[in-house]
C-alpha cells in the first residue's frame, strides 16, 4: 500500500531569497561550538518527523502526492523554492529538504505538520527556522556560501567545490562518480554516472548556456555565472 504522509497539504507561498543551507542561532552572538550543537539539534528533530512521516526515507516517492522525508506536496516544494535543488523533494538530499522545511516552518509554524510534528516535539526554536530579517542570519558551517567565482571558463577546483556544494556532494573538489550522480539528478538526467550529452544538454539550458550537448569554455563559465548568482 502506498505510504499516507501524516501532515495536511501545505500551501505554497511567495519565495523570498536567502542564504542557502540550514540557519543556526548567529555565531556573533554566541560561540561557534554552541551554534553547531543548535544546528545538530535541529538535524534530530527533523529526523523524528521524518521517522513519522515518511519513515525516515529520504528519498520515498510512493505515487501518493507527496515526496522524501518529510512528504512534500509538489505545489509545497516548488512554492518555497525547493525546486532550486530538484523537481520534488525525494530527489533532494535530506541537509536540502530541512532547509525548505525550516522556511515552511518560519511561515507557518509547526502546524504544518500537525501530526508529526506534534509528536517530534518540533517548534520554531528547535527546528531553527529562518530569520526573518530582524536578527543576524548565519548558516552553519558546512553549508557556508562560498565566494565568488571568477568567470574564466575554466573547470578548476573551486569551480568543481562550488558544483559539489551545488548539488550537496562531497565538497573536495574531486567531482567524483557519486558527485556526478547528483549533478545528473539535479538537472533531471540519467543518474547514471555517465553525464551524457543529453545530460550537458539539461544543464546548459538551466544555466543559460546555449544546448549543443558539448561542455566546454562557455557552458562553464555560463554555469560560473549561475553558481555566483545563487
Amino acid at each position: 500500500m502506498p505510504y499516507s504522509p501524516k501532515h495536511a497539504a501545505l500551501k505554497p507561498a511567495p519565495v523570498r531569497r536567502r542564504l542557502a543551507g540550514v540557519a543556526v542561532t548567529s555565531f556573533a552572538a554566541i560561540g561557534g561550538s554552541a551554534a553547531v550543537a543548535d544546528n545538530a539539534s535541529a538535524a534530530t528533530v527533523w529526523d523524528r518527523v521524518a521517522a513519522c512521516e515518511s519513515g525516515g526515507n529520504w528519498s520515498i516517492n510512493t505515487g501518493n502526492g507527496y515526496y522524501g522525508g518529510l512528504q512534500f506536496s509538489y505545489s509545497t516544494w516548488k512554492g518555497f523554492g525547493g525546486q532550486r535543488y530538484a523537481t520534488t523533494a525525494n530527489r533532494a538530499t535530506k541537509a536540502q529538504q530541512i532547509s525548505i522545511a525550516q522556511k515552511v516552518l518560519k511561515v507557518q509554524g509547526p502546524g504544518a505538520w500537525p501530526v508529526c510534528g506534534k509528536r517530534a516535539g518540533l517548534t520554531r526554536a528547535n527546528g531553527a527556522a529562518e530569520s526573518d530579517g530582524s536578527t543576524t542570519e548565519t548558516v552553519s558551517r558546512d553549508q557556508t556560501r562560498p565566494g565568488k567565482l571568477a568567470v574564466d571558463g575554466r573547470k578548476g577546483p573551486a569551480t568543481r567545490r562550488a558544483i559539489e556544494r551545488w548539488v550537496g556532494g562531497s565538497v573536495n573538489g574531486s567531482l567524483s562518480g557519486a558527485d556526478t550522480r547528483l549533478l545528473e539528478r539535479k538537472v533531471g538526467g540519467s543518474v547514471n554516472g555517465s553525464f551524457s550529452r543529453d545530460d550537458i544538454r539539461r544543464l546548459q539550458r538551466l544555466v543559460g548556456a546555449r544546448a549543443d550537448g558539448s561542455w566546454g569554455p562557455l557552458t562553464t563559465k555560463a554555469l560560473q555565472r549561475y553558481l555566483n548568482a545563487r
